[in-house]
Formats: C-alpha cells, sequence, structure tokens
C-alpha cells in the first residue's frame, strides 16, 4: 500500500511540474537545424526559473532576446509556447519601471519587439498594446534635438547609440505595419522614416559600411568596436521600410550592408566573430544570434544564395564544436568548448532558427 501511495504522490508532482511550463515536443521533422532548434528550446526551457519564468543570470534584455528566439522557434515548428508568454508577461509585468520598461530604451525596444512577435503568434491585444506603450515612452522621454535628433541610449545617460536608434526604428515600422488606421500608420512610418534619416546622416555608419557604437559629445563618430548586432537590426529595419513604402532603395542600402558586415566581421573560416572574441561577457555573446537572426529575415526578401550558404555554414560549424552534451552553447561558434551562458545558448537558437528559414526557402 505504501509502494502505491508513493507512486500516485510521484504521479501528481510529475504531473503538476507539467502544467507549468509548455510542453515542446521533441518530433523529427527530417529539417535537421529545426531539429536542433527543438533541442537547444528545451534545454533553454529547462533552465527557466520557475519564480519569474525568465532565465538565469541573464541581463533583463537578454531573457527578452530569448523569449523572441523561442517565439521564432515556436513559428518555425508549430510547438505552441504560448503559455511560456502569458507566465513571463504575469510574472514581469509590474517589474522595474512597469509595462517591460526600465531607464535603458534599448532594453525597452527588445521587450516591445517581443511582444509584438508573441501578439502575432496568439493574438492576444495585450501584446500589441504594450509593444506600443514602450514606444511612446521611448518616443517621449528618449528622442530630442542634441545632435540633430535621435533616441538616447537612457533616460539618464544622454548618449546617442547606434543599436537604440536601430531598434526604434524597426519597433515604430512594425507597429505601423499593424495598424488598420491610417492616420496611426503614417504616424508610425512617420517616426521610423524620420529615424532612419537621421541615423543615416548621424556619423555613426564608417567608411567601411560598418556602424560604430555611437557619437562623442560632439556628435562625431566616437570610432568603439561595431559590434555585430549594430550591423543586424538595421537590416530589419530598412527592410520594413522598403515593405512599408515599396522604396526598394532600402533594400538596396541593406544589401550593401549586410555583404559588408559578413566580410568584415567573419574570420579566415568565415565564422562570424564578435570584436570580443574570445573575452566576450553575456552582452557580447547575445550580440552574434541577433546579427544573424536580422540577417536572415533580410534574405527572406534578397533570397541570395551567398548570404543563405553563409548563415547554414555558420549553423553547421556551431552545432559541431560550441556545445555540451545538454545543448547548451559556448560564445565562440568555432569553438571549442569551454563554458556555456544561457545568452551565448540564446544567440545558438538564433542560428538555427535561421539555418532552418534559409533552407525552407
Amino acid at each position: 500500500m505504501k509502494t502505491v501511495a508513493t507512486f500516485f504522490l510521484l504521479l501528481l508532482i510529475i504531473l503538476l511540474f507539467s502544467c507549468k511550463k509548455d510542453n515542446i515536443n521533441p518530433r523529427h521533422t527530417g529539417e535537421v537545424y529545426l531539429d536542433h532548434s527543438t533541442d537547444i528550446a528545451v534545454a533553454l526551457q529547462n533552465l527557466q526559473n520557475t519564480s519569474n519564468h525568465l532565465w538565469p543570470n541573464t541581463a533583463w534584455w537578454i531573457s527578452a532576446n530569448t523569449m523572441d528566439a523561442m517565439l521564432d522557434y515556436s513559428q518555425n515548428s508549430g510547438n505552441d509556447i504560448s503559455l511560456t508568454c502569458k507566465q513571463i508577461y504575469n510574472a514581469n509585468q509590474i517589474a522595474h519601471d512597469g509595462g517591460f520598461k526600465n531607464t535603458s530604451y534599448d532594453d525597452c525596444a527588445w521587450w516591445a519587439l517581443a511582444w509584438i512577435k508573441a501578439y502575432d503568434l496568439y493574438g492576444d491585444t495585450k501584446y500589441l498594446e504594450t509593444g506600443q506603450d514602450i514606444f511612446a515612452y521611448m518616443a517621449t522621454g528618449g528622442w530630442d534635438t542634441v545632435c540633430g535628433g535621435g533616441m538616447n541610449w537612457q533616460n539618464t545617460v544622454r548618449y546617442k547609440n547606434a543599436i537604440t536608434n536601430q531598434l526604434f526604428i524597426l519597433l515604430a515600422a512594425r507597429i505601423a505595419e499593424r495598424q488598420t488606421d491610417v492616420v496611426q500608420k503614417a504616424y508610425y512610418l512617420d517616426w521610423a522614416l524620420n529615424g532612419w534619416s537621421w541615423l543615416n546622416q548621424s556619423g555613426m555608419l564608417n567608411s567601411a559600411d560598418l556602424f560604430n557604437d555611437g557619437l562623442n559629445t560632439a556628435c562625431n563618430n566616437n570610432h568603439e568596436r561595431t559590434w555585430t548586432y549594430n550591423q543586424g537590426v538595421v537590416l530589419a529595419g530598412l527592410k520594413e521600410l522598403s515593405n512599408l513604402t515599396s522604396n526598394q532603395q532600402y533594400l538596396q542600402t541593406a544589401h550593401q550592408l549586410a555583404l559588408a558586415s559578413i566580410s568584415q566581421l567573419s574570420d579566415a573560416n568565415s565564422i562570424l566573430t564578435e570584436p570580443c572574441n574570445p573575452d566576450c561577457n553575456e552582452n557580447g555573446q547575445q550580440f552574434k544570434g541577433i546579427y544573424i537572426k536580422y540577417l536572415s529575415e533580410l534574405n527572406t526578401v534578397l533570397k541570395e544564395t551567398v548570404i543563405k550558404n553563409y548563415i547554414v555554414h555558420n549553423a553547421a560549424i556551431a552545432w559541431g564544436i560550441d556545445q555540451n552534451s545538454q545543448h547548451l552553447f559556448d560564445g565562440p561558434w568555432q569553438g571549442p568548448f569551454a563554458t556555456w551562458s544561457c545568452s551565448a545558448t540564446c544567440s545558438a537558437l538564433n542560428l538555427m532558427n535561421a539555418a532552418t528559414i534559409q533552407l525552407r526557402q
């Protein structure tokens, strides 16, 4: 009798645990990179905290990007992670300054983009409304006339940098695409166009067609590192502007920038390499995944074989030598594996998602 009671107690615990998170079905589809994505998605899901459902030892913005990567996986695989989205939303909507906002405007934008993606997949209007609320917070407090315009990095540090302005453009464009009211659509599109016009003439884009980190106090290029994600987010923003305006010049510019970054930010074996490699912290380990996600997104329109092959090549190398037996990844995709982090594993999921998308074209 004691054995039977113990069995049913263990069964109840298992059932209760399974109710706490989405169950990703590790089906074998015959699509090798989708199978790889499944392995990584399961590994990341197993790492989630039970309290706030975010990922351990990661910055606030990296959890936003991890959720975004999981949403891309959901879209590719058909595995429903709507419960995960609800849990994250409910547990964190009053964190920091509330409404997924904090003092760093780039952090806010990452969350806004993730919630808009959740809205696209699962249709809950509060996710889109959250994205719009974050955009209003950015536009109201972040944009000023210093250096002729542009978004500041934080509401406490008035620094004009590439990533915040690129995110602002992309977010405005994505909200514009989801507006049915023509006045609202024009409002957000105008912000996106103004954002790109300012960024394009700001001086952050150097002579090698790479974006440096930002502007100095004299409003000149500060010549700091050309982080990979500074070359990636802009590609998606330009793709969206081309779609919204039917102006192919935006795509042509994006194509030029993409080829420049592939050429100059890869090692001798054509592996995407962060400027801080091999000593990147968790922030630096996240950058490459963001770059490759948006490079792939651009190439769904360009459909250029060189870009497709580049993405798949990086995925093949990273999968082969940059993970442990639990499918947790180190930062450098060229290996060798030394130690894993959530941000590096998220970047690997971005990479496998991108390879899946490219091979389906």
